[in-house]
């Protein structure tokens, strides 16, 4: 069999040409590891010629960064573990996910169908904005222009879905507090009196008060995930107190993940620069875009991410790099509103990479998962049961 071949078909079945035998012969060839080293030179070759547009065809709009990983990983990890017959579904070059050895999968309708009792909806925009004065309004889709008029500040939704504070500066009262809060299985945006725009991710709240004109600070409260968008003004630093840290800024963009039931509070910088106080200790560190510091057993330490997979949920997607299946699934349960049950305790820590839609089904991502033949999942009623396929 020579790489000319090869080549034909892989061709052929990314464009879903290759006749039925073509595609018989195509996966034989694919389970057959003295193959293995002609399809690494074509994997080799094809990292480069991949375009953006060809990016763009998957549900999660690829990343360069991922195959790059990829392709830097997947010789040592594919001889070590021996496990070049997973790679059945590279024919797309396309990067979805590869977990304990190197598996792509595509999203064509090749793929081999995984059925589900029943399916779980995705999460929804949606929260409870809680007044000053004790009252509760649930904010969803329904709801449309204004909601709440009252000393000198309108609350409404604007046709891009965001919760907007409008104030007349020469009626406003008395500095008073809202808070906006998310359960599981939804998000929000709020922009904020100052015009700071804020994504909250599920289960998750901010409190911050009608008027900034009264405060020297523009200071809220976060508790869960928040991103911020904070407007320049030099005059009035913006503050955020989530738990056990405090974070200064004058103008930039950043991402705080404070959720209780994780072990760590990271706070991530897309552009500008921030403070980060341990308000136990008063340690700080001044972080530069690209940056993330981790609140971990009380102490601060910093480290270089890719800042687009810490905002990926904001953006539509979930993004996995380099995280164990229980991460994973802990952030889906946020979102899909759901309990996972697992089967077998050894499974929780099997590490995967990859991107998927926020906005599918459970069934979708579950489908990627389970494709790479680690785990197995039932949805029943509200619940994910996970069992391991080793």
């Amino acid at each position: 069999m020579n790489k000319e071949r090869i080549y034909y078909l892989l061709t052929a079945y990314q464009q879903q040409l290759a006749t039925k035998e073509e595609e018989i012969e195509f996966a034989q060839l694919l389970h057959d590891e003295q193959y293995a080293e002609i399809f690494h030179e074509i994997l080799d070759a094809n990292w480069t010629s991949i375009t953006a547009a060809e990016l763009q065809e998957t549900e999660f709009a690829g990343d360069h960064r991922i195959l790059k990983e990829i392709k830097q990983n997947s010789r040592k990890v594919v001889s070590a573990q021996k496990l070049w017959p997973r790679l059945a579904a590279a024919a797309a070059i396309i990067l979805v996910l590869f977990s304990v050895g190197f598996f792509l999968l595509t999203n064509n309708k090749k793929q081999e169908e995984i059925h589900f009792a029943n399916d779980i909806t995705p999460g929804k925009n949606g929260a409870t904005l809680t007044l000053a004065d004790g009252r509760k309004i649930a904010i969803n889709d329904a709801i449309t222009g204004n909601f709440v008029s009252e000393g000198g500040v309108k609350i409404y939704k604007n046709k891009e879905g965001q919760i907007v504070y409008d104030i007349d500066e020469k009626n406003s009262e008395k500095v008073t507090y809202n808070t906006l809060t998310t359960t599981r299985g939804e998000q929000i945006q709020v922009r904020l009196p100052d015009q700071t725009l804020v994504f909250l991710n599920a289960e998750s709240s901010l409190k911050f008060p009608t008027s900034f004109a009264h405060t020297p600070k523009r200071s809220v409260t976060l508790a869960g995930e928040g991103y911020f968008e904070v407007s320049k003004d030099k005059q009035h630093p913006f503050i955020v107190q989530s738990n056990q840290q405090q974070i200064e800024v004058l103008g930039t963009t950043f991402n705080i993940n404070s959720y209780t039931d994780e072990p760590n509070i990271k706070t991530t910088l897309l552009e500008g620069s921030v403070r980060v106080t341990n308000l136990s200790t008063k340690e700080h560190l001044l972080l530069t875009p690209g940056q993330q510091a981790v609140m971990t057993e009380g102490k601060l330490l910093s480290k270089v991410v890719e800042t687009e997979d810490i905002i990926a949920w904001k953006n539509g997607y979930f993004m996995f790099n380099n995280e164990t299946l229980a991460s994973i699934m802990k952030r889906v349960s946020k979102w899909y509103d759901m309990e996972v049950i697992y089967k077998n305790s050894s499974v929780k820590d099997k590490i995967f990479f990859g991107a998927v839609s926020r906005y599918g089904n459970i069934s979708e991502l579950l489908k990627v998962l389970q494709a790479t033949e680690v785990a197995s999942f039932e949805i029943k009623g509200r619940q994910v049961i996970v069992s391991s396929k080793e």
